[in-house]
C-alpha cells in the first residue's frame, strides 16, 4: 500500500501545488529544520526522473498533439529542486542527474568534483518513485518498487571515503540510493560497488592505530 505523499507546510501552497509525490518526498527531506539548508550547492539525484509525469505526457502525445505546459515543466529534472531554490530565495550551484543503474556513481561523482574545486559542503538528495507494473524490470532492487522515498546527504571535504577500481574484481550490480545510505551508517562495511563497468567503487578507509 503506498503511503500518502508528505505535507510539506514549509513549502508555499502556490509552489506545493506544482510538486508531485516524488517532488514533494524530496522537498520535505530538503525543508526539515534539521537539515540547516544555508544556501550551499544541491545536487538532485535519481534513476528515471519524474517517471510517472513523464509516462503522462507520452500518453498525453500518443493521445493528440498538445501538452499541459505546467505538466511538461514539472517533469524536467531540475524543477523540483528550483522549486526548493524558490522557496529558499537561494542563488547556489543546483545539478539535476538523472543516471540510470548509475545514479550513485553519478551523484557522487560531481558531490566530489564541487568539493575538490573549493566547495565547503555539498548537499546530495536522491530519490525514486514506485513504478507502474509494466515498468518494475527497470527498478534497481525491491526497495525501490513498493514507494516513494528520498534521502538527503550533507558531504564535506575529507579523506574517509576514496573512489577505487580494480580490474581483477568481479563485476558487481552498482548499488541504489538505499544500500548507500546503508553503507553510510554501517561502520564495518568497507565497499560499495558503483558500478559494473571498470569495476569502480566505493571504499570506506580505515584509519591507522
Amino acid at each position: 500500500m503506498e503511503l500518502a505523499p508528505p505535507p510539506i507546510k514549509e513549502i508555499p501552497p502556490l509552489l506545493r501545488r506544482r510538486a508531485g509525490s516524488l517532488g514533494r518526498a524530496m522537498l520535505h527531506v530538503l525543508s526539515r529544520p534539521e537539515m540547516a539548508y544555508a544556501g550551499e550547492a544541491l545536487i538532485f539525484c535519481s534513476r528515471l526522473g519524474e517517471f510517472s509525469r513523464a509516462l503522462a505526457l507520452q500518453k498525453e502525445l500518443a493521445r493528440c498533439d498538445t501538452l499541459s505546459p505546467q505538466l511538461f515543466s514539472m517533469s524536467v529534472h531540475n524543477a523540483t529542486g528550483g522549486l526548493f531554490m524558490m522557496t529558499q530565495k537561494a542563488n547556489a550551484p543546483l545539478t539535476a542527474l538523472s543516471a540510470g543503474e548509475e545514479a550513485v556513481l553519478a551523484g557522487l561523482t560531481e558531490a566530489a568534483i564541487q568539493l575538490a574545486d573549493g566547495a565547503g559542503k555539498v548537499w546530495l538528495a536522491y530519490g525514486e518513485e514506485p513504478l507502474p507494473e509494466a515498468w518494475r524490470e527497470l527498478a534497481a532492487s525491491p526497495d525501490e518498487q513498493t514507494d516513494y522515498f528520498a534521502l538527503l546527504l550533507e558531504l564535506t571535504p575529507g579523506d574517509e571515503f576514496a573512489f577505487v577500481s580494480d580490474a581483477s574484481t568481479e563485476t558487481a550490480l552498482p548499488a541504489s540510493p538505499l544500500e548507500l545510505l546503508r553503507f553510510f551508517l554501517s561502520p564495518e562495511a568497507s565497499n560499495l560497488p558503483l558500478s559494473s563497468r571498470g569495476n569502480l567503487s566505493l571504499q570506506r578507509k580505515v584509519a591507522s592505530a
